[in-house]
């Protein structure tokens, strides 16, 4: 019996899409990807009431494998991870930037550089080993003077790279989405295919050892009917087969960076809404509200500069009366109800709505 033709080899290259926050760079993924995850392209309702990236959105582009990764037929998969670029989801774009073997900075070529361009460009030095500059935006420029902007764009970024690991790197002008976010789909993207060339010269062999124990870091988890919970995310080490028990390690509730909030929302919100929102908490340390925790309506908020010891002996007693109360003496639950259900560190979250604003977009100054 003769044996069939083995199935063509796929190059998996994992790529980051970082910048400032109104780049472009959702716009770019969605320009690129020929398949879009469920949570790609902000397709989540809190990223589209927000009118920003809050969480990572995957996607891919498969393309034909170029010469330098072998002979022979094959796929390269670019895994495009496009990262958000408030300064407020640091954390998610340090995320983000931990998985990634190649990097795409985001530039609105009208701005340049900006605050969290910066910081990007400092993640990635640390996370990734290749970088290509993306100048978005190129359809606002004046089409008489565009080649010239361009020109200036592409020196300044060469001088700001030129102390940097990334000195050399490419630098590839596009318009992922000519005419703004209400442009028809119809509108053909200028330069994308020029950055698709680029980004298969740029992909090399990425190091992968399927050794040591299974670590995955999970990026989201959801229901499906009929199916159950399902989780998605990334393989830091070790390898997976079908039909293998996995270790869900138990969840740190609560240190020195974060608090676990309750009764500001109903247990029907949709907390995912206000991911990303400052509060302040009643002994002074601001907080990032990072999302829901549990079912009841509580929800994690990460202190950026740490808690206050007085903060946390608070905490430590209003935690200490909860477990007592949990336990029994239904007598003594009554006498003190009043002064236990009071709250020893209160959360404010303070926000604007606007009654135009027909998105209905919360703003915090």
């Amino acid at each position: 019996m003769a044996a069939g033709p083995a199935a063509p080899r796929r190059l998996n290259v994992n790529v980051g899409v970082l910048g400032h926050i109104d780049s472009g760079k959702t716009a770019l993924a969605r320009a690129l990807s020929t398949t879009g995850s469920t949570a790609a392209f902000d397709r989540a309702p809190q990223s589209r009431a927000r009118g920003i990236t809050l969480d990572l959105g995957f996607s891919c582009l498969r393309t034909a494998l170029p010469p330098q990764l072998g002979p022979g037929p094959g796929e390269l998969q670019f895994t495009l991870v496009d990262c958000p670029g408030h300064a407020s989801l640091i954390r998610t774009i340090i995320g983000g930037a931990q998985i990634i073997d190649l990097m795409m900075l985001v530039i609105d070529v009208t701005k340049g550089m900006q605050t969290q361009s910066a910081e990007c460009l400092v993640i990635g030095q640390i996370a990734c080993q290749k970088m290509v500059v993306v100048l978005n935006k190129i359809d606002l420029l004046p089409e008489s003077k565009r080649q010239s902007a361009i020109e200036k764009m592409t020196k300044k970024m060469q001088k700001t790279l030129e102390n940097t690991k990334f000195c050399g790197c490419p630098i590839v002008a596009v318009a992922a989405k000519p005419g703004g976010p209400e442009a028809p789909e119809s509108e053909t993207p200028l330069g994308v295919s020029e950055l698709i060339e680029v980004l298969k010269s740029q992909a090399y062999l990425p190091s992968r050892d399927p050794s040591g124990h299974f670590l995955m870091a999970v990026d989201h988890c959801f229901s499906i009917k009929g199916q159950g919970t399902v989780m998605t995310g990334t393989i830091l080490s070790g390898s997976v087969s079908l039909g293998d028990n996995v270790e869900i390690p138990a969840l740190k509730v609560m240190d020195d960076y974060s608090v676990i909030g309750r009764s500001l929302f109903k247990k029907e919100t949709n907390i995912q809404i206000f991911v990303g929102l400052k509060v302040k908490l009643s002994t002074g340390e601001d907080g990032v509200i990072e999302g829901g925790f549990g079912q009841s309506g509580k929800f994690k908020i990460r202190i950026p500069d740490g808690l206050r010891p007085d903060t946390k002996m608070l905490l430590t007693v209003a935690s200490k009366k909860k477990s007592k109360a949990s336990k029994g003496d239904a007598a003594k639950e009554d006498e003190g109800s009043k002064s236990d259900s009071a709250q020893p560190v209160a959360i404010t979250l303070l926000f604007k709505r606007y009654v135009f604003d027909m998105q209905k977009k919360m703003i915090q100054s």
